[in-house]
């Protein structure tokens, strides 16, 4: 009787200890890199882009991680949004063309939903160069979960993801709150609105950080999750940044295809891609 109890709770544990590492596992994939994944470097230069028009815009949505079903939604919204507007858009996933020839072209570069680590570092110092020579940098969505060893990228967004909503509603209904309605990228939006996404808890709040000026901030209280209050109450999710001449904007919006669409989180967006491009 006795081994037979022993052996209904060993069973047990080792059920608990394989579900416990499954989830661990699947919660992993669902952001960065597996451990044993070894992400993926372009180092031969592509072919030369040419001449760019005066708002040029060069879209990067490489991922050496989790790859979002809206990335080909978002390039699709945002180069019909461009041509409406004039904007000269490219798009790669190709890092080699983060050099300093073909960067000094383009007036900003999007990071839409690029995961894990994407540039090698002569990549990674061309793109600082642009930057704080004046060009201008768009992180959209899990362009915070990106380049998490890249010390300059860190302290060019202010902060990393560290986990998201998971639970009972992966991209739940949450109310957004528009912290700073007179900067160029909130004028159109309501004091407080709504949106569905995936909800990014970072690794810590950048308010109060210098230069970083927050934009948008989301009512934890809205939304039920796995940790209601994960950011202690004070969850920025959009916000600008300047590094030396350059000009940062970051928001956690973008998981789903619809925000492509959205009355307004593409205006938002759209406004930030102008405001860093200094269009």
């Amino acid at each position: 009787m006795l081994r037979k109890l022993v052996k209904i709770v060993l069973g047990l544990i080792v059920t608990v200890l394989l579900l416990a590492g499954a989830g661990f596992l699947y919660a992993l994939s669902l952001t960065r890199s597996l451990p044993w994944q070894k992400p993926v470097f372009e180092t031969e230069r592509p072919a030369d882009p040419g001449a760019i028009g005066a708002k040029g815009v060069l879209i990067f949505s490489k991922t050496n991680g989790f790859r979002h079903e809206s990335i080909e939604p978002g390039l699709a919204a945002l180069q019909k949004t461009g041509q409406a507007r004039g904007w000269d858009v490219r798009a790669t996933e190709n890092g080699a063309f983060f050099n300093d020839e073909y960067l000094k072209r383009f007036k900003v570069v999007v990071f839409l939903s690029t995961t894990g680590d994407v540039l090698t570092p002569e990549q990674e110092q061309a793109f600082e160069r642009f930057i704080e020579n004046g060009g201008g940098y768009v992180g959209i969505h899990s362009a915070s979960d990106t380049e998490y060893n890249w010390q300059w990228y860190d302290q060019m967004l202010g902060t990393h993801f560290r986990d998201h909503t998971l639970y009972p509603d992966h991209t739940p209904e949450a109310e957004i709150r528009t912290d700073a309605p007179a900067h160029p990228t909130t004028r159109h939006l309501p004091a407080r609105w709504g949106k569905t996404d995936e909800w990014y808890n970072f690794k810590q709040s950048v308010r109060g950080k210098n230069r970083i000026q927050v934009l948008l901030t989301l009512n934890e209280q809205s939304y039920v999750a796995k940790w209601p209050k994960a950011m202690e109450g004070d969850h920025p999710i959009s916000w600008t940044n300047t590094v030396g001449k350059g000009r940062i904007f970051y928001t956690g919006l973008g998981h789903t295809p619809e925000t492509f669409t959205d009355p307004n989180a593409m205006p938002h967006i759209v406004a930030g891609i102008e405001w860093a491009g200094q269009f």
